[in-house]
């Protein structure tokens, strides 16, 4: 029998019984004699046995079968659960994922029989402690790559097109020099993709990036291990100054490169297309049983778990009857046929507005349109309800992440959250993991201080971590917040200076937000010792970057002794918002009524100058004039006019006025991307369709400001 067909439902209920056992087995670390976690575990690891064995994942269904009968001796008080159990059981779960993660790629559950923990887990039943030891912790190796640099030169077997070699060939008869770069980022990195641009962009200074491997599309998937090679052209010698500007990366762990030759190029080339055997296809189970069977056995102790929730225990939550799940392609195609149809209504609509005046024009037809206008409304936000998904799904894997990070960095620290029901749309939601991740661990490695630092200050000897999510307007925000050190701007400041960003007559006058904001450059994140300034410079010029691109921001409270927060803003959804149409010069442009604060209409007699930019007064606050005209290189008008139009606008605290031509009127409006034709300019961050077929471009508030 073919149970491929099976295959997303069994990724989808394995990453469901993943999330389940972590959670309550946190829980029976605090509570080892809690039956009620006991039993869950056993039911989780029993339908993961059952899940495996039908899908003919023999070494996962092995794993499974040794954990349920563990827990098995457990649930008969025949073992007591200890710390070192606990530590085999998370290797357990991480082995599990492991699993579903080849799955996941190659449908097949990889070769890995994880037998030093199977070997663990028969220790345990055997009574045997010793067995049942932690694994040991990580060495601060470097990579295979680091060691052996003829291994290392992963550059000279790239898989070259024909093109890659005309393009080598023609650069090196034209006098230029070629270079061949392996790159090995961190085990630990979070955001590989970001930083092997960022390598990319710091060698780039220097030549020409000719070939990648992977591919460049590859890479910015993140499909790739830890490490990937390049092929650079350059007009200079010498290779130090490029491994050099490459190893500047934070989370780089090491650079191999030399200056090498076309031919050697060639002559690897020829080794690599010699034939290669056939790798067998492992195929020919045949167990005929659907999938979900092996969820049978969760109906057992059903009371019981029912008592774990009413304690408020972490126990695995059954799913509800009147769910379904759906690809999230299909509702990409249903939404772009509500879009199409929103495009449609301000046809009607604007048809409707251009009454002649004759009184010609039928109620009736106007009754249509409300009517059609009301329709495309509530079927919208139907499809937008069936896209959002709560942050729950993301945020439920942070306080094993906590727990790992406590024991490895020895310090005591809680994760407290809270709002994890806080909806958002699945393509936010999918993206979002990553930024978060690190943050959390900037809280936890650097934000907290040690437990003899904070007895000193005395401070509580556990540090408390804070993740909270709720909504605001049409905004999500996430905030991710310690009780440890705090940033310390004065050190900031210094650091700021001696890269020469500032002078030290210009320090003096910046406001403690305008020192944090160097944090998230990027030249603060590159510098090796950003941990001597504050341990928080480190991969946030790249969350920054991950979450403008979400249309989102972040900003960043501080007080030095006391803790930092970040505040990320996400938007509800990224497809139909709510705009405002303005007018510059004849172009139309929109505006996300989510970021308009207010309109003002402002007399230019009151236009101010503060360092020869424009401000206004605005009752009391100092705001920023954005010429739009300017920044959009659109030809000014003839004559200045006695007032402005000016949209005032936000992004978090932060405040600035646009100034437009004419306001043309609140409409809902569908975000079309517009690919790669302008990706060079984020101030425009796509186009909208109107009812009359003009085109109007979306503004970007975030990158404006």
């Amino acid at each position: 029998m073919d149970v491929s067909q099976y295959l997303e439902i069994f990724i989808d209920e394995t990453a469901e019984h993943i999330q389940s056992l972590s959670d309550n087995i946190m829980a029976l670390e605090n509570e080892p004699e809690d039956h009620d976690v006991i039993n869950e575990i056993f039911r989780a690891a029993h339908s993961l046995k059952g899940m495996a064995g039908t899908m003919g994942f023999k070494r996962m269904q092995h794993l499974t079968h040794d954990m349920e009968n563990v827990f098995q001796e457990v649930r008969n008080d025949k073992i007591k659960v200890n710390g070192d159990i606990i530590d085999v059981l998370f290797q357990c779960l991480d082995a599990i994922e492991g699993y579903l993660n080849i799955i996941k790629e190659t449908s097949d559950e990889g070769t890995n029989d994880n037998e030093g923990i199977i070997a663990s887990l028969n220790g345990i039943l055997n009574g045997d402690t010793a067995a049942a030891a932690p694994a040991p912790k990580e060495e601060k190796e470097a990579p295979a790559a680091a060691v052996d640099t003829a291994a290392g030169k992963k550059y000279l077997s790239m898989d070259l097109s024909e093109n890659d070699h005309e393009t080598a060939k023609n650069a090196e008869e034209s006098g230029k020099v070629l270079f061949g770069f392996t790159v090995s980022v961190q085990k630990e990195c979070l955001l590989k993709a970001a930083r092997a641009f960022l390598v990319f962009k710091a060698v780039e200074e220097f030549g020409e990036i000719l070939a990648y491997q992977p591919s460049a599309q590859d890479i910015e998937d993140e499909k790739f291990d830890l490490d990937f090679s390049f092929l650079l052209a350059s007009d200079e010698e010498g290779v130090e100054k490029f491994i050099t500007a490459a190893k500047a990366v934070s989370e780089i762990e090491d650079v191999i490169g030399e200056q090498i030759k076309y031919e050697m190029l060639v002559d690897a080339d020829k080794q690599a297309k010699e034939p290669e055997e056939d790798k067998a296809a492992a195929t020919g189970q045949n167990v005929p049983a659907a999938v979900s069977a092996a969820a049978a056995s969760a109906k057992d102790d059903q009371p019981k778990a029912n008592s774990a929730a009413a304690k408020g225990k972490p126990v695995n939550k059954p799913v509800a009857n009147r769910t379904v799940r759906v690809d999230i392609e299909k509702l990409d195609a249903l939404m772009n046929q509500v879009s199409e149809l929103i495009i449609a209504k301000n046809s009607l609509v604007s048809i409707s507005s251009s009454d002649s005046g004759d009184g010609t024009q039928s109620q009736s037809f106007r009754d249509q349109i409300e009517y059609l206008e009301r329709i495309t409304t509530s079927l919208h936000e139907s499809v937008m309800k069936a896209r959002m998904v709560p942050i729950e799904s993301v945020v439920a894997k942070f306080p094993r992440m906590i727990r790992d990070l406590s024991r490895k960095l020895d310090k005591k620290m809680e994760l407290y959250m809270s709002g994890e029901d806080t909806e958002l749309d699945r393509t936010v939601v999918d993206q979002i993991g990553d930024p978060l991740q690190h943050l959390l661990r900037n809280s936890a490695d650097h934000g907290l201080e040690s437990a003899e630092l904070r007895k000193e200050r005395g401070k509580p000897e556990v540090g408390s971590i804070n993740l909270k999510a709720y909504q605001e307007g049409n905004n999500v925000v996430i905030e991710v917040g310690d009780d440890g050190n705090g940033i310390d701007t004065e050190n900031v400041k210094r650091k700021a200076i001696d890269r020469g960003i500032v002078t030290a007559e210009q320090a003096e006058n910046l406001s403690q937000k305008e020192i944090i904001d160097f944090l998230f450059m990027p030249s603060f994140s590159m510098a090796k010792k950003i941990t001597d300034v504050s341990g928080r410079g480190v991969g946030l010029d790249v969350v920054k970057s991950n979450i403008e691109t979400l249309g989102g921001d972040v900003e960043v409270k501080s007080k030095l002794g006391e803790g930092s927060t970040f505040i990320v803003r996400l938007p509800l959804t990224l497809a139909i918002i709510q705009a405002l149409l303005v007018e510059v010069h004849h172009e139309l442009f929109a505006i996300a009524l989510g970021s308009i604060i207010t309109i003002e209409d402002v007399p230019v007699s009151e236009i101010k100058y503060v360092q020869a930019e424009e401000v206004i007064n605005l009752r009391g606050n100092v705001i920023p004039l954005i010429r739009l005209n300017e920044i959009l290189d659109i030809e000014e008008p003839e004559e200045e006019p006695e007032s402005l139009t000016v949209v005032i606008v936000n992004k978090g605290e932060k405040q600035a006025g646009l100034v437009v031509d004419n306001l043309l009127g609140q409409q809902e409006i569908v975000i079309k991307s517009l690919g790669k034709f302008i990706s060079n300019s984020k101030i425009i961050s796509g186009a909208t369709i109107l009812g009359d077929g003009e085109i109007a471009l979306i503004l970007d508030v975030n990158t404006l400001m």
